[in-house]
């Protein structure tokens, strides 16, 4: 197939693969959330009181979440493979900052409590473990405000992922030094060691994530074979996995409408990588394509990229994948194409027989990202294309508008006076776009009576 991929990513519905799996790891992360408890419960001194303890028991717990922060972001298959990359992505995001509140509320119930507390603020004459403290506090804020206003401040991605890692470095570091220079909670010999082995846990992810890691995508290179300019400002690259053993036994695999990082021209050592759907039939796994959307930064930069460079790539990971045997609506706008695109080019290769439908939203004819693409899977396959465009050129015969409620209930009415085999009811809906066309989507799907279970989406995001 040729082609695609987007801007960086993601969140994606239904939240889980399956309800138990996630419940299982819920529980599994509250667990390693309260491990530190211990160390504010036992052998504690009554007389400071319950909101002390508390305070400190707070603190705790935000500290194991920001840890355990690494691991959610570290990329690594055995903890998104149960529930999914995309969703422990908007997960870590959210446990952010309930994590924030955690540890400001530490210091906050110390001063309103005793406001002789608020002598640790200063600069000069607190002690060493109170700025510690601070330093932990701000290198928070600054993590919460820069991820927040990022696009605001237009920060560049790779900048704000560098500045992003290094300071949630700071914020746990700190902390434990705090942790370590009050000495309260970790005099016993046991506690000490549960720390130890904490911090140990932490460095052992970051050697895997930023050393072991890159040693293996050394070995799994794959080489530009084309780059193609596609409408709409995107560009298409052609890779092909220079050694499929690399990967073990199975080689490499993927699901139609997952995504991976991708990197160019860069060492497998780099800090940044750039998530992206493949948009390549997953039934051809050695040669893969990604249509990248221009906006900024890397993504302008992909156009430079030649054939015979090396590009590297960590994945693939995503819970937006194929539903089996139903007939699908997929819902795309723009760029949204592209991992709707994969799972076409998918079902066409395994030979599927089953009606298919494909709304598209661009704004005019020479916007249709991968439009001899879209055209060639109708030749191959089942496939009614609906373009919808909001401001076509002249000679347009097509459905002008937006994909929208209104757009949603006039072809869910259209379904029903038409063949019962191919209603619009009896479908699962597949959507990828700007959130706007996918809450109006979706609100005009429930309001037809389509059940959730049949609807999944996935919004582009920056992570």
């Amino acid at each position: 197939m040729t082609a695609t991929a987007t801007r960086p990513i993601l969140s994606t519905r239904p939240h889980a693969r399956s309800p138990l799996a996630f419940v299982l790891w819920l529980a599994a992360y509250a667990t390693f959330v309260i491990l530190p408890l211990p160390l504010g419960l036992i052998n504690l001194d009554p007389g400071r009181g319950f909101w002390t303890n508390l305070s400190v028991a707070l603190g705790f717990v935000g500290l194991s979440m920001f840890g355990l922060q690494f691991l959610m972001a570290a990329r690594s298959s055995v903890v998104s493979h149960p529930i999914g990359m995309d969703i422990v992505l908007r997960f870590h995001r959210q446990m952010a900052y309930l994590a924030t509140v955690f540890v400001f509320a530490h210091p906050i119930i110390l001063f309103l409590l005793d406001p002789r507390y608020l002598d640790l603020l200063g600069i000069f004459t607190a002690p060493l473990r109170a700025k510690f403290a601070v330093t932990a506090c701000v290198a928070l804020l600054l993590v919460i405000g820069l991820s927040v206003f990022r696009q605001r401040l237009r920060m560049r991605y790779n900048t704000w992922q560098l500045t992003h890692a290094v300071l949630a470095l700071v914020v746990v570091i700190t902390a434990l030094v705090h942790v370590v220079l009050v000495g309260y909670y970790v005099r016993e010999a046991w506690e000490q060691a549960l720390w130890i082995a904490l911090s140990a846990a932490f460095i052992a992810l970051g050697v895997w994530v930023r050393i072991v890691k890159p040693l293996l995508r050394r070995h799994r290179r794959w080489t530009v074979e084309s780059v193609v300019a596609e409408a709409g400002g995107a560009t298409t690259i052609r890779l092909h996995l220079e050694n499929p053993g690399a990967y073990g036994r199975r080689g490499f695999r993927f699901q139609a409408g997952q995504f991976a990082w991708i990197q160019a021209r860069r060492s497998p050592f780099a800090l940044t990588y750039h998530p992206f759907s493949f948009s390549s039939s997953a039934e051809h796994p050695d040669r893969v394509t990604f249509t990248i959307k221009q906006y900024a930064g890397f993504t302008r930069s992909i156009v430079d990229v030649q054939p015979g460079e090396t590009v590297y790539i960590d994945g693939p990971f995503g819970a937006f994948v194929l539903p089996n045997g139903k007939p699908l609506v997929l819902v795309g706008a723009g760029v949204g194409v592209t991992p709707l695109l994969s799972m076409l080019e998918t079902l066409a290769d395994q030979g599927c027989t089953l009606p298919m439908t494909l709304w598209l939203g661009n704004k005019d004819q020479a916007s249709i990202t991968c439009g001899e693409q879209i055209a060639s899977l109708q030749a191959r396959m089942d496939l009614d294309v609906v373009h919808v465009l909001s401001h076509p050129r002249a000679g347009w015969n097509g459905v002008t508008g937006h994909i929208d409620e209104s757009f949603v209930r006039d072809r869910m009415a259209e379904s029903l006076s038409g063949d019962p085999a191919r209603s619009l009811g009896e479908r699962d809906y597949l959507i990828c776009g700007p959130a706007s066309m996918m809450d109006a989507v979706e609100r005009a799907l429930a309001a037809a009576g389509v059940h959730p279970s049949q609807i999944r989406s996935e919004r582009f995001e920056m992570v």
